[in-house]
């Protein structure tokens, strides 16, 4: 029992460390967010189904940049943990920068939780391979956001952007970083000029006026199923499954020729979670910290003071 009550202020020290760890892991967690797109695959849609749901969504997506606010660590981490309910209600997409190791969803609007987990759309109306389709994201002054790494993207190099039926390939002609105030990057290009595609975030601290761009010239657009494994894989789409069905020979009529249907089987949505439970409180542990450091530190050592006196007494009384 002496031994016991001797060690307890180390425990509480292995107890810090472990929370600190913990915390750690989960801000590499959120660092490590540009991922989730690939965890999130989505199944190739026929172009009715796809243009129908994509309608719906921007109709009913928010559009006014008054509301885009700077993102706190907490927010940013409570859209991660939705991120799967965000995509499924606003997701229209998605976008792969192979030379900057870009993976996104798009989502239909700039509502602002819909920036912290992937790309929103600036205007209703924008249609991939037409005008100027613009799209933005948050940036963590922390580091984080799924255009982080928007400044490695190389120039001349092609970049996929896809509505779930066709693929869009763009290739990268400018990347810079420009004053806010540079509105004209937005514009739609004129009848006469090439398709464009322009990516946005915010490049700084909080409240910054510098934007780092990204803006790619529209090349050529084909059938989703027609792309490469590597591009299907960065983009996140799944082949809907081809299912045979052969007439067994005891259910044939005398003079019916066994036959064989095929049945398409689309993919079903993914709703499996991102994080595990693990994580999610690693998460969760990270933001309690970021939030109140102070009184979570004050709170430990009071913690530690208090065990360690009260071990104190224990060892004495028992000796």
């Amino acid at each position: 029992m002496t031994k016991l009550w001797r060690n307890l202020p180390f425990l509480w020290i292995a107890f810090g460390l472990l929370l600190s760890c913990a915390s750690y892991y989960g801000y590499q967690l959120l660092l490590d967010a540009n991922g989730n797109a690939e965890k999130m695959p989505h199944s190739i849609e026929s172009k009715e189904s796809s243009h129908r749901k994509r309608k719906k969504k921007l109709e009913d997506a928010i559009y006014c940049p008054r509301q885009i606010k700077p993102v706190t660590p907490a927010a940013y981490a409570k859209a991660q943990l939705q991120y799967v309910e965000i995509v499924h209600q606003w997701g229209v997409g998605s976008l792969f920068i192979p030379s900057a190791d870009i993976h996104s969803k798009i989502l239909a609007g700039i509502d602002n939780q819909n920036l912290m987990v992937g790309v929103g759309t600036y205007y209703k109306a924008q249609q991939l391979g037409k005008g100027n389709v613009v799209l933005l994201a948050h940036n963590l002054v922390q580091g984080g956001g799924v255009l982080r790494n928007l400044r490695k993207t190389g120039l001349q190099q092609v970049f996929y952007l896809t509505d779930f039926t066709d693929v869009f390939e763009y290739v990268a002609e400018k990347n810079e970083v420009v004053d806010e105030s540079r509105g004209e990057l937005m514009d739609i290009p004129d009848v006469d000029e090439s398709a464009i595609v322009t990516l946005i975030r915010c490049e700084g601290g909080i409240n910054t006026p510098n934007r780092a761009i990204v803006q790619g010239k529209f090349l050529k657009k084909y059938p989703a199923s027609e792309a490469t494994e590597e591009v299907k894989l960065g983009l996140g789409l799944t082949e809907a499954q081809w299912i045979s069905e052969e007439v067994s020979s005891d259910q044939q009529s005398p003079i019916q020729e066994p036959t064989i249907t095929m049945a398409k089987s689309p993919t079903k949505r993914s709703n499996k979670p991102i994080y595990s439970t693990l994580q999610v409180l690693c998460i969760y542990l990270y933001t309690v910290l970021n939030e109140a450091p102070i009184i979570v530190g004050i709170g430990y050592l009071a913690g530690l003071l208090a065990i360690t006196h009260i071990a104190t007494r224990m060892q004495c009384a028992i000796s």
